[in-house]
């Protein structure tokens, strides 16, 4: 697939994401706001969204290489071609991360997965005469990438064999088609009954290509003529004499797609219809659909400027909070539906240059310092209570508080994403850490912009040095400095270390500490390194020392009643003496040093 189609392509999906995106947002704030049957149609626009099926049909008349050309297209040898008609049966290629394929049977609740070795017996004449085994359709899950983005290519039965079936099962599958490709060849070029076959499929196609197949078996002035004769053909159907034609040879290109040979693809005619193929569903089609689904969103939003005029008795006001909301809501689907009506406009710069803005980084802003209001209260009791560092405990209350809000802010704020995405992310401990709170919806929600924006710097390395890769990998890895939940931690941590040093200068806070289990090393080298008395100093190591000897002999007494098999004469301390020692010797895993 050509490079500037394959970017077309990407940048659609980078569309339908924030589509989805806009579209959770209008359904969160109709939870709330909106009729039953507001929200029923939400709902609704998100399923249509995800499954985002395209069916691209294959038709024509038996023996023009509808099949064939299907191989070529996936560059996969994998669909049964030869003398004899197909089976009167609709055989689909979607994308699946594994090959499979399921049948569906007349008389049949359940699929039926086969082995793609097996195929042939059911979608060919040989294999399954006259559809005795009841075929309705073969399903083939295919991991190739051309059919990723919600395609479905569909090969049907070729019309004008002596099986009527055949082509009634083509005719009935047109309705469904969003996109056709009409397969002629140049061994009988565009025939009569063909003509009519155009006329009838024309109302259903959407779009349509024609393809004239076997260009390999004319010379350079036949396949000029060839051409000609087509397009004249073809004129009357589509009201113009201008109309594309794609002369190919599948054959040829399956097999330079079997070699690796580009050049032979080229040659073979593929690359053009490949090209077109892509160009439309990532263009035309894709702008259709998902200017529809942002229209009918905005649709489903009340007018804020009436429900500013509402008066409060009425259950459907907007309070001028909301309505600011509202707005913002409203604004965003607007340029959205903008931006995807032009994307030629610079789409994929849309989420690169906002990642950067202060506005988007606000979001960030808001989560820490909500995450800092719990902590600040109760030092004194938490010495008194913990059984870990104090400033650790307050420290892995608020990073708990924290994800907790950021895994909401991702679900709902788009702002919130770009802002993560722009930050690169959390580093590699908190990352592990958010990832057993988050859900899987939080995770993927909270990540999937932050992969495509390093998908986006990776693709201009390509073909440069090696140290220059490197070095690009390396500023899009998070560090501590960059990760929101560090930042969070040095600023609870300084502040809870500027308390437990006012706290522990008074004889009841040493009275506290003493009962408690003190300082982790890291925090006790941060409290000696504040400028604290030699008095403090002295008092924090004593203690310290003191800690480590109890635990030391918690420890012992674990193992020698262990190895006495007297479990039950072992108290609390000597149960987590070896949990103790650990957050002595590194704090909680929540937590960070100071220095």
């Amino acid at each position: 697939m050509p490079e500037q189609v394959d970017e077309q392509l990407r940048r659609f999906v980078l569309a339908k994401q924030e589509v989805a995106s806009a579209l959770h947002s209008v359904k969160q704030w109709l939870e709330t706001r909106g009729t039953e049957e507001s929200k029923h149609t939400a709902q609704n626009l998100l399923v249509k969204l995800a499954e985002d099926r395209f069916n691209l049909a294959v038709v024509g008349q038996f023996k023009r290489g509808k099949s064939s050309l299907m191989n070529a297209v996936i560059g996969r040898d994998l669909l049964p071609t030869g003398l004899l008609p197909l089976t009167s049966a609709i055989t689909t290629l979607c994308y699946g991360p594994r090959e499979r394929i399921f049948l569906i049977r007349r008389g049949w609740v359940l699929e039926h997965e086969i082995s793609l070795h097996e195929l042939p017996e059911y979608v060919t004449e040989c294999g399954n005469p006259g559809n005795d085994k009841g075929l309705i359709e073969a399903r083939v899950e295919l991991p190739v990438a051309f059919l990723r983005r919600g395609l479905h290519f569909v090969d049907t039965p070729g019309i004008g064999s002596a099986r009527q079936e055949n082509t009634a099962t083509t005719y009935a599958f047109l309705p469904e088609a969003d996109a056709i490709i009409f397969v002629t060849s140049v061994e009988a070029p565009l025939s009569e009954a063909e003509q009519r076959f155009l006329q009838d499929i024309r109302p259903h196609a959407h779009k349509l290509f024609i393809v004239v197949n076997k260009i390999d078996l004319l010379t350079h002035e036949e396949r000029d003529q060839v051409l000609d004769y087509v397009r004249a053909g073809i004129a009357p159907v589509l009201g113009t004499s201008t109309g594309q034609v794609y002369p190919l040879s599948a054959r040829q290109g399956l097999e330079a797609k079997l070699r690796r040979d580009v050049r032979g693809v080229r040659q073979s005619g593929m690359e053009d219809l490949e090209a077109a193929l892509a160009s439309f569903l990532a263009g035309e089609k894709s702008r259709v659909f998902l200017t529809a689904i942002l229209s009918r969103a905005l649709r489903l939003l009340p007018d804020p400027e009436a429900g500013a005029r509402s008066s409060p008795q009425q259950d459907s006001e907007i309070a001028a909070d909301e309505t600011l909301e509202l707005r913002r809501l409203q604004d965003s689907l607007e340029v959205l539906r903008a931006v995807v009506q032009s994307p030629e406009e610079g789409w994929a710069s849309r989420t690169e240059t906002d990642a950067d803005s202060t506005v988007v980084q606000a979001p960030l802003e808001r989560a820490i310092e909500a995450s800092q209001l719990k902590p600040k209260a109760g030092l004194g009791a938490a010495l008194a209570v913990t059984r870990t560092c104090p400033i650790c405990a307050t420290q892995s209350q608020a990073v708990f508080d924290f994800f907790a809000h950021w895994q909401y802010a991702v679900s709902s704020e788009q702002d919130a994403r770009r802002a993560f995405s722009a930050a690169r992310g959390f580093c590699r401990v908190h990352t592990w850490q958010f990832e057993r709170l988050a859900s899987p919806q939080g995770m993927s929600e909270g990540y999937a912009p932050l992969i495509e924006s390093a998908m986006a710097q990776l693709r201009p390395l390509i073909g440069r040095a090696p140290e220059e890769g490197a070095a690009a990998v390396d500023a899009l890895l998070p560090t501590s400095e960059s990760c929101p939940a560090c930042r969070l931690l040095r600023q609870i941590g300084s502040a809870q270390m500027a308390r437990f040093m006012a706290l522990i200068a008074t004889s009841e806070g040493q009275e506290s500490y003493r009962r408690s289990q003190g300082l982790c090393l890291p925090h006790l080298k941060a409290a000696l390194l504040s400028s604290p008395s030699q008095e403090v100093a002295d008092f924090l190591l004593g203690e310290q020392a003191n800690r480590l000897t109890e635990i030391s002999e918690d420890m012992h007494n674990y193992l020698l009643k262990r190895d006495a098999l007297r479990r039950g004469l072992l108290n609390d301390n000597e149960e987590d003496a070896w949990r103790r020692a650990l957050l002595q010797l590194a704090g909680a895993s929540t937590a960070q040093e100071l220095t």
